[in-house]
């Protein structure tokens, strides 16, 4: 319910605007998550709301029966287990915006429990490019002379360097390089999925060893082509042109990345717009790098999440840990 101010007495002609200070204040709450999460919140809202509206129940507030009943409804539909957290998630969100307290969500606790325990699903995760595989696909694109495909390999390459999230990576802007002779290209982030407050940090990314896969080289290629106007750093290509003051879409990447996959006979379906960011976790595993570099890298909060995202088909890749005890 919207709060009525009441007349304001002050004791001096000037004073602090009270209700220009309540909507700075409601201003500031709303940003409380990111834009993405609550656009994913009002979808998943939207769905609970006219599920319940359907079955006769109260949405707001709802009950823990009615909860239940969703989320056994949703799984039954086919929806993961991981999913159902996130719709968990939105329909608190909800109750909280309305000042109402989330029912009790014992029963749908141990809903989720018996079906993880029946299903046991494996979450879907992109595999890594191993680095043979990354010399192919930048050989493959140098060979296609396709300005799209030297847009791709820049992409990809920064990717794997950088460890960068697909969105984190379209959300780059040509101001946020920093061009350092004989040494690389310093690349500033505003903030991530990790750092929700915009903190930001700045990644070296190191020339290659390898003209074919080093990621500045395959940057500056790609600037050869978009020219150095300010705006978003990759731009969706049309006709063999950068549309410099168009974003590339986050999803375009995952599209790009499995036909790169593709056209060196890898499977597409096993790799998407994660698998640049598990190739640099995996690689610098494989690489020696300690978890708390790889996390200084790639802004991993845990080190669960850090195994998680080491992606090595290859069992007997890397150092033995037992080496010498037998």
């Amino acid at each position: 319910m919207p709060r009525v101010e009441s007349k304001q007495f002050c004791l001096f002609e000037t004073g602090p605007d009270i209700l220009e200070l309540r909507r700075a204040s409601d201003d500031m709450k709303s940003v409380t998550h990111a834009h993405s999460t609550m656009i994913a919140y009002r979808s998943d809202w939207k769905a609970f709301a006219a599920w319940c509206a359907s079955a006769g129940r109260a949405s707001l507030p709802c009950d823990s029966d009615t909860l239940d009943l969703y989320i056994t409804d949703r799984l039954e539909r086919g929806s993961k287990v991981a999913s159902t957290e996130k719709y968990l998630a939105a329909i608190g969100h909800f109750h909280d915006a309305a000042g109402l307290k989330m029912p009790d969500r014992a029963a749908v606790r141990e809903t989720m429990a018996g079906c993880r325990r029946r299903r046991k699903e494996k979450p879907k995760r992109r595999s890594a490019f191993t680095s043979a595989e990354v010399r192919k696909i930048c050989q493959k694109i140098d060979r296609s002379k396709s300005i799209t495909c030297v847009r791709d390999k820049a992409l990809i390459l920064m990717g794997c360097a950088t460890g960068l999230r697909r969105s984190n990576l379209t959300a780059l802007n040509y101001a946020d390089l920093r061009f350092v002779p004989r040494r690389g290209v310093a690349v500033s982030v505003a903030s991530s999925k990790s750092d929700q407050l915009g903190k930001g940090k700045i990644i070296g990314v190191r020339l290659g060893k390898k003209e074919v896969t080093c990621p500045v080289r395959a940057l500056r290629s790609w600037l050869s082509f978009r020219g150095t106007t300010p705006g978003p750093l990759f731009n969706p290509v049309v006709n063999e042109t950068p549309q410099v003051k168009r974003r590339m879409h986050p999803e375009t990447v995952n599209g790009r990345v499995k036909v790169a996959a593709a056209s060196i006979g890898l499977d597409p379906d096993l790799y998407g717009g994660h698998s640049p960011r598990a190739t640099c976790v995996t690689g610098s595993h494989l690489a020696g790098t300690g978890v708390l570099g790889i996390m200084e890298r790639t802004g991993h909060t845990t080190v669960e999440m850090v195994r998680v995202y080491l992606r090595n088909a290859d069992p007997f890749a890397g150092p033995d840990p037992v080496r010498g005890m037998f």
